[in-house]
């Protein structure tokens, strides 16, 4: 339920290169909570976004197929959830589990820059929040995601809960994924806040 994949990268991309300015889609600092946590999707100032910034992405069909019927996986996956249990299925198992992922999801936009805390001094007010993360599968040690985006995994070391991330290992050991990036022992010791402490 977050548009398809160019739509959903080309935004990111905007919140990475302004993140916590005026530009930033969903800074809840310039923009205030709501507007951080779904406003800027469904005030449909987003629809139409410049995909210059996904120029690398845009050469994939699967990709471009999915970006144009980003409705389809909706519903097939309700038509799934249909054959399995009925209605109920439908409503448990597609309505309420979509629209509370939605909102787990969103809940990085809104509060994982305002409560946790920072391990690494980026030039953004991005937080690391256990509940996050456990909310998540993983997206909640954002202030690592910030410090170090272009990796597989959010969760930095072996107590950071990072469930996303195991499933791409576990998809790369069967051949499904390959080239996962880590982060290196410099990349995690580098730009370190010195008060955070080895569990920040």
């Amino acid at each position: 339920m977050q548009n398809g994949p160019l739509w959903w990268a080309s935004w990111h991309r905007r919140h990475h290169r302004d993140s916590d300015t005026y530009a930033d889609p969903h800074s809840p600092g310039q923009h205030g909570f709501w507007e951080a946590h779904l406003g800027w999707i469904v005030s449909g100032r987003s629809n139409d976004p410049d995909l210059s910034n996904v120029s690398d992405l845009v050469p994939y069909p699967e990709l471009r197929f999915l970006d144009r019927h980003k409705w389809l996986p909706l519903i097939g996956y309700a038509l799934a959830c249909y054959a399995v249990a009925g209605a109920g299925g439908v409503i448990w198992g597609f309505v309420v589990s979509s629209v509370l992922l939605l909102h787990a999801t969103a809940l990085i936009n809104s509060l994982a820059h305002v409560y946790g805390s920072r391990r690494y001094a980026t030039r953004d007010t991005s937080r690391n929040n256990a509940w996050l993360a456990i909310l998540t599968l993983g997206e909640g040690w954002h202030n690592n995601h910030h410090h170090g985006r272009a990796y597989a995994r959010q969760g930095f070391y072996w107590w950071e809960l990072d469930v996303t991330y195991y499933v791409l290992r576990a998809l790369a050991w069967l051949g499904i994924v390959w080239d996962l990036r880590e982060p290196s022992r410099k990349v995690l010791n580098a730009s370190r806040i010195s008060n955070a402490g080895p569990h920040a």
